[in-house]
């Protein structure tokens, strides 16, 4: 006789109806439910897969819900108040407060509470510094004082995670002003606390898109952000998920990642609870054993992609899950600068992720990488790139032009960094035709030459070593012969040259407009004394605009009644004001613009080149943008053309030559009393 088999499963209960009617003795016991198919293309899939086997697609992390905490009544640490839970895991919960013991008025704050039972202990690598580069957004906490974390007894090292000794000892050891700065640590009635500040500020969705705020100061906080993430390395954590929202930027201009609910240890023990989300990383979902630094910078891009696109993440961005859309593919015509950073962070593998193969041997983590091509950024997106043309016609009334126009446009890579320089010159010379040309080409002459030799365009070398003192003597009187230099095969080294960085002091606007006022003063001084000292020249003079375009600024300099346009969005608005009797009398509210139009006097000139010894350059300083136009012309396209007419070429025209040649010919159409000449500008 077989004996039962005690591991064998009981068998099920037979219901009394089925008994009656001699139905079967055992109900069969329902069949697991099947898999929900791939979301992504609806293939079969596989119990316990982790993603599609034909796609690709990770499927979610589902993880038990622990019990909601209950909200303490009272105060903790006789001052903190807390207000809301907004976060568990594994046994640490985090609460929004306040401190109510501030001397003014609460401050709001995070608490962190977990039960007082030893923790489970994790080994967790304590990893040695990387050589790193010194930053203006570190600190040493021995120089802080009011930072509360002096007064914190015990941070340990190697305690396990989750749990609160483990962020404390996090924080200690990160150590950055992006960081949260800790407050206060107690135990009490069971429980131990830590207290972390909530940082005053503007979380960065609203500071981004901050009238005002450039890419030079947007960069400058996601600079910040990653090196508070490389000291979360050197401290033994990642972030499962970073996200804008995450961050608050201070008063002071400091990006603060303030929210630290995501904080993982690295390694990453086993079967650690995941949220999952848009910004994780897919290692971390597909191969957590595996995954190290370059997870945070999949989610730093995730961040940077949100931010650019002005919203949060969602499926339209992803091609599948952990796999996002080529960002050259959603804006084919960015900033290549930006591109490359896109392409090498926010991408599914993370071989394809910073570091490339040449800088993972200083640092295997990416983050010197990420933060040099963040860095370029910060100094070329704002500089806007110019497509630049010019033209001239005598028009249909002269038989010469005494007009000149010209533009130089010149751009440089190197290293990583982009540089541009545009200079435009335009002249409307007075005084008869030959007198006229001779003025117009000699103060282009003068005005070049007297640009080319400073930023943008000109360069610095370094300083030369002092010369020796020829005239020393020996001892016995006599000048020693110096001895000659022993004789090689190899060329003495060539000097470098040193091109002045875009942030020089040497390329402000103001550095630009003393240039422009002093070569356009030496441009009248050459013309008048050449009037002066030749009788046939008498007379001869010129009107004079010049346009220095330099990163994301025109400086003018402004003489006579020629013209500098700006459109932007569309709409056309004069810059110069005409230097003209009738001008004057404009701005002195005696004429209307529209009466000026057809004034006898409108041609009168106040000033030019050439005609005083001394003359008074207006200067003017404008902001450009991608999209604007300028337009430098002649009285014979402002006199012969309206407004309208002439912001309707541009607003139609796709680039500065066609611009330029649409607006002479209308000139030319139109009828074309005097020479004319123009020069477009267009930024992109």
């Amino acid at each position: 006789m077989n004996e039962p088999d005690p591991t064998a499963a009981e068998p099920a209960p037979v219901a009394a109806d089925s008994l009656a009617s001699g139905a079967p003795d055992r109900v069969p016991a329902p069949a697991p439910p099947e898999p929900t198919p791939c979301p992504q293309c609806q293939a079969p899939r596989a119990a316990d897969a982790g993603y599609c086997s034909d796609c690709g697609y990770i499927f979610a992390v589902e993880t038990a819900k622990p019990a909601a905490a209950e909200l303490p009544a009272g105060l903790v640490g006789g001052r903190f108040k807390l207000t809301c839970i907004i976060g568990e895991r594994g046994g640490v919960v985090r609460f929004r407060g306040e401190d109510v013991g501030t001397p003014d008025q609460p401050i709001p704050v995070i608490v962190v509470r977990q039960a007082g039972t030893p923790d489970s202990q994790v080994e967790s690598s304590d990893p040695k510094p990387q050589p790193r580069e010194s930053s203006e957004f570190e600190f040493d906490l021995t120089e802080m004082p009011e930072q509360a974390t002096e007064q914190i007894s015990h941070a340990p090292d190697h305690a396990g995670w989750p749990s609160i000794a483990w962020e404390q000892g996090v924080l200690l050891r990160a150590a950055h002003l992006s960081l949260p700065r800790l407050i206060d640590a107690f135990s009490e009635d069971g429980f131990n606390y830590l207290v972390e500040e909530v940082p005053a500020g503007m979380p960065l969705w609203d500071a981004w898109d901050s009238e005002g705020v450039t890419n030079r100061v947007r960069f400058s906080w996601l600079i910040q952000i990653a090196e508070a993430l490389e000291r979360l390395h050197f401290a033994g954590a990642i972030v499962e998920g970073l996200r804008p929202e995450m961050v608050v930027v201070s008063p002071t201009g400091i990006a603060i990642l303030a929210d630290l609910t995501d904080l993982l240890p690295l390694p990453l023990p086993p079967d650690v609870p995941l949220r999952g989300g848009f910004a994780t990383a897919p290692e971390l979902l597909l191969n957590p054993a595996e995954v190290d630094e370059r997870a945070d910078i999949y989610t730093f891009g995730a961040m940077t992609y949100a931010l650019l696109l002005g919203r949060e993440l969602s499926d339209l961005d992803f091609t599948m899950a952990g796999m996002p859309r080529p960002f050259p593919e959603r804006i084919p015509d960015s900033n290549p600068f930006l591109t490359r950073l896109m392409a090498k962070s926010f991408v599914r593998e993370p071989a394809q992720r910073f570091p490339t193969s040449d800088g993972s041997i200083a640092d295997p983590t990416g983050f010197r990488e990420l933060i040099h091509a963040l860095d370029a950024c910060r100094h070329n997106l704002d500089r806007v790139h110019v497509d630049v043309a010019a033209w001239s016609t005598t028009g249909m009334f002269r038989n010469g032009n005494e007009d000149a126009v010209a533009v130089y446009h010149t751009g440089e890579g190197r290293l990583e960094h982009a540089d541009e320089g545009t200079l435009i010159l335009l002249a409307d010379g007075m005084g008869g035709m030959e007198s006229g040309e001779v003025a117009a080409a000699l103060t282009l002459q003068t005005v070049r030459q007297c640009l080319f030799a400073a930023p943008p365009f000109g360069a610095s070398l370094p300083p030369s070593p002092p010369p020796q003192d020829r005239a020393s003597s020996s001892e016995n009187g006599e000048t020693p012969v110096p001895e000659p230099p022993p004789a090689t095969d190899v060329p003495p080294p060539v000097p470098p040259v040193i091109p002045i960085e875009s942030d020089s002091p040497e390329r402000t606007a103001d550095a630009h407009g003393e240039r422009i006022l002093s070569a356009l003063r030496e441009a009248n001084g050459r013309v008048h004394e050449a009037a002066r000292t030749h009788p046939g020249a008498r007379g001869m003079g010129c009107t004079a605009e010049v346009v220095l375009i330099d990163g994301a600024t025109a400086v003018i300099g402004h003489v006579g009644d020629s013209r500098v346009y700006r459109m932007r969005r569309g709409k056309l608005s004069q810059i110069t004001q005409d230097q003209t009797v009738v001008g004057r009398m404009v701005q002195l509210g005696q004429l209307t613009e529209q009466e000026a139009e057809t004034h006898p006097r409108r041609s009168e000139l106040q000033q030019a080149i050439g005609g005083r010894p001394e003359v008074y350059p207006d200067i003017y300083s404008v902001a450009l943008e991608p999209g604007d136009w300028l337009l430098v012309c002649s009285d014979g396209l402002s006199n012969q053309s309206s407004v309208g007419a002439i912001q309707a070429v541009l607003r139609e025209a796709k680039t500065a030559e066609r611009a330029a040649r649409r607006l002479v010919n209308m000139a030319l159409a139109d009828g074309a009393m005097d020479n004319v000449s123009v020069a477009v500008a267009r930024m992109a």
